[in-house]
């Protein structure tokens, strides 16, 4: 599962939505965070994403840190729901499931095909080997 966080509080300008299929995912102002957030009220290590299987992404708030979704406060773990408003501090973000994408297989696919080629070559040689060796 992909998961797309987009910062629309207007404090800062407003980046590029920020995707990750890596699990735990921390939000926070310390350097270890995977979503480093500068603004008021948002402690080191404020928020952490986690995917839960068929209980879906579940968000569990640091000790003391207070988290609003869709305006709602949440102190304890729950869950996270396609298009919620999530504020953590003075910043907010629209969480969304990502869409997946196909996978990049060119490289992949391109061994496959050589391999395949050297396979047949190496057929039409033994068997101009056979003709050569028997006439």
């Amino acid at each position: 599962m992909k998961i797309r966080l987009e910062r629309i509080d207007g404090i800062t300008t407003a980046g590029e939505p920020v995707e990750s299929s890596r699990f735990p995912f921390a939000l926070g102002q310390a350097k270890e965070c995977d979503l480093r957030i500068e603004a008021k009220g948002v402690w080191d290590k404020h928020l952490v994403l986690d995917n839960e299987g068929e209980n879906g992404i579940t968000a569990t708030p640091c000790p003391d840190a207070m988290v609003f979704v869709n305006g709602d406060s949440h102190s304890k773990k729950f869950r996270m729901n396609h298009g919620d408003l999530l504020e953590l501090g003075a910043a907010q973000f629209r969480f969304w499931f990502a869409p997946l994408g196909q996978a990049d297989r060119r490289g992949l696919e391109g061994s496959i095909w050589t391999a395949l080629f050297l396979l047949v070559l190496g057929q039409a040689g033994v068997v101009a080997w056979l003709l050569y060796s028997t006439g």
